[in-house]
C-alpha cells in the first residue's frame, strides 16, 4: 500500500492469471462527493477483507467509503461494490453504458490468442476460473455520461475496453483502470482480446497519455511518477 498525495492505494494480487501474479491497484481519496472516502473499483469477488484491512491500517473503516466508482464491469473491478454499499451505504458510479453489464454479468467469450504468451492449457484454466467469479448484481446510483467531477476529478469516457470504461483526471492524478497498462515500466493499451473494441481502446489510450498527469495510477501494474 502506498500513499502518493491525496491518493491512497492499496494492491491486492490476483493469483494463476494466465500463470502470472496480477496485480490490483484500488485508489481511496478522502472526501468524496458524499463527504467520506471515495474508492476507485472494488477488486475480486471474495477480497472485502483484504480492502477492510487496508482501510483499517489507515485508520478508515469499510463504513467510512461514501462514494464507490466503478471504472468499467469486470469482476475484478465490480466484485464487491454491493457488498461495500450494503455495510456503508455508499453511492455506487458508473457510466451508463456499462449499467446492463453490471446488472448481468456476462461471461467473458474469448478465443485463444497468443498474445498472452501462454499455451492453450494455461489459457484455458485462467479463463474457467474467470468465468467461475461471480458478483451480486449492482445497483448503479448515479450513472455517468463523461465531463461529470466526483471529488475534485473530473469522469472521462474513455471506451475501447469496455464500452462505458471511464477514467478519472484532477490535472495531477490520472486514474485509468485498465485503459492503460504498465507492465515493465512500459505504457500500452489494454490487453486486444479482453477488449470490446481495439481501435477505441488505442485512440482512448492515446488520448490520456497525452494529458498533463504527474501521476498514473492504473489498474493493473505500476504506478508512474512524473516531472516531480
Amino acid at each position: 500500500m502506498v500513499k502518493i498525495g491525496k491518493v491512497r492505494i492499496m494492491e491486492l494480487l490476483e493469483p494463476e492469471f494466465f500463470d502470472t501474479i496480477l496485480n490490483h491497484n484500488i485508489s481511496v481519496i478522502e472526501n468524496g462527493p458524499c463527504g467520506g472516502l471515495m474508492i476507485v473499483d472494488t477488486g475480486l469477488p471474495g477480497y472485502l477483507d483484504q480492502i477492510e484491512f487496508y482501510l483499517k491500517t489507515w485508520g478508515y473503516s469499510l463504513e467510512d467509503i461514501s462514494d464507490i466508482v466503478i471504472t468499467h464491469w469486470h469482476h475484478d473491478h465490480a466484485g464487491n461494490a454491493m457488498a461495500i454499499k450494503r455495510i456503508s451505504d455508499a453511492k455506487i458510479y458508473a457510466h451508463v453504458d456499462e449499467l446492463e453489464n453490471l446488472e448481468n454479468p456476462p461471461k467473458y467469450n474469448i478465443i485463444y490468442s497468443d498474445e498472452l504468451g501462454v499455451s492453450f492449457s494455461i489459457f484455458k484454466k485462467t479463463m474457467e476460473r474467470i468465468n467461475n467469479l461471480h458478483y451480486e448484481s449492482v445497483k448503479v446510483d448515479v450513472a455517468l455520461k463523461g465531463g461529470e467531477e466526483l471529488g475534485g476529478f473530473k469522469v472521462t469516457h474513455v471506451p475501447g475496453h469496455t464500452k462505458g470504461h471511464i477514467a478519472l483526471f484532477d490535472g495531477k492524478y490520472l486514474i485509468v483502470g485498465d485503459a492503460i497498462r504498465n507492465v515493465r515500466n512500459t505504457l500500452s493499451p489494454p490487453l486486444r482480446i479482453f477488449s470490446w473494441n481495439y481501435d477505441f481502446a488505442v485512440n482512448s489510450f492515446n488520448y490520456l497519455v497525452s494529458l498533463p498527469y504527474t501521476v498514473l495510477i492504473p489498474y493493473h501494474g505500476d504506478i508512474t511518477i512524473k516531472n516531480l
